[in-house]
């Protein structure tokens, strides 16, 4: 059974690398735009300091839980309480700020 185990956890880092390598090709390219990442959708396109809170969240809390699975790769770890209101919270302040500006652009 041990090396069963190994054996998925070896194809799961062979997959997340490849994975990884095309989209740091693609990237390095031009062939996937990031260009507008980290701009506002609406307006001037100016930089949107809620998009990088969101992904700065979303990136915390993902590596957080890989290093967690890493540990101990035979079962998926529980997520803690703190982890899920941190990235709910990021989420709720990104569509808040969405929703806000969504309200105020339509012509009354």
């Amino acid at each position: 059974m041990n090396n069963v185990v190994q054996l998925v956890v070896w194809e799961v880092w062979a997959f997340s690398f490849a994975l990884m390598s095309v989209l740091l090709v693609h990237a390095l390219t031009g062939k996937l735009n990031l260009s507008a990442l980290l701009m506002k959708k609406e307006g001037d396109r100016s930089f949107s300091p809620e998009r990088v809170q969101l992904l700065l969240a979303t990136v915390v809390v993902a590596t957080q839980y890989l290093a967690q699975v890493r540990k101990d790769p035979s079962h998926l770890p529980e997520v803690s309480q703190n982890w899920l209101l941190l990235l709910g919270g990021s989420h709720a302040l990104y569509l808040g700020r969405r929703f806000y500006l969504h309200k105020t652009d339509k012509p009354r």
